[in-house]
């Protein structure tokens, strides 16, 4: 039984990776920033609970790693936060990248065909002129 939601769980993922939109595209900026960031319980911007003070948010530092790829008709801006000297995608300015836009997440193909997940922070259409 366990053997068979395993097998089930692997093809889905597999499937939802193959049945993704993929494009070619440039790295036009890669950037590092290093900042305190709040996460785990009391993180929430909605304030406290039934008038009670929430839960101190646990901070730490972290890695924001941002890029941006561009296409013919189209300029992403993403970011990725991983915890600090993680490595993450190894984006070089001016190579090709292989990506699939997904609402707000683009998945990128590294070299040996390993996705990452980013977030979108920012996407504008280019206009196309006659």
């Amino acid at each position: 039984m366990r053997l068979a939601i395993l097998g089930a769980l692997i093809s889905v993922s597999v499937l939802g990776a193959a049945d993704r939109h993929w494009q070619t595209g440039k790295w036009i900026d890669v950037n590092l920033k290093r900042r305190m960031v709040d996460f785990g319980p009391g993180s929430s911007p909605f304030g406290s609970a039934n008038g009670r003070p929430s839960t101190p948010a646990m901070r730490a530092m972290a890695d924001i790693r941002t890029y941006v790829i561009e296409t013919d008709d189209l300029r992403l801006e993403l970011e990725d936060v991983v915890q600090v000297n993680t490595r993450s995608i190894d984006a070089v300015v001016g190579l090709p990248v292989t990506f699939a836009l997904e609402k707000n997440s683009v998945y990128v193909r590294d070299a040996d065909n390993v996705e990452h997940k980013l977030r979108v922070t920012k996407k504008v259409s280019k206009a196309k002129s006659p």
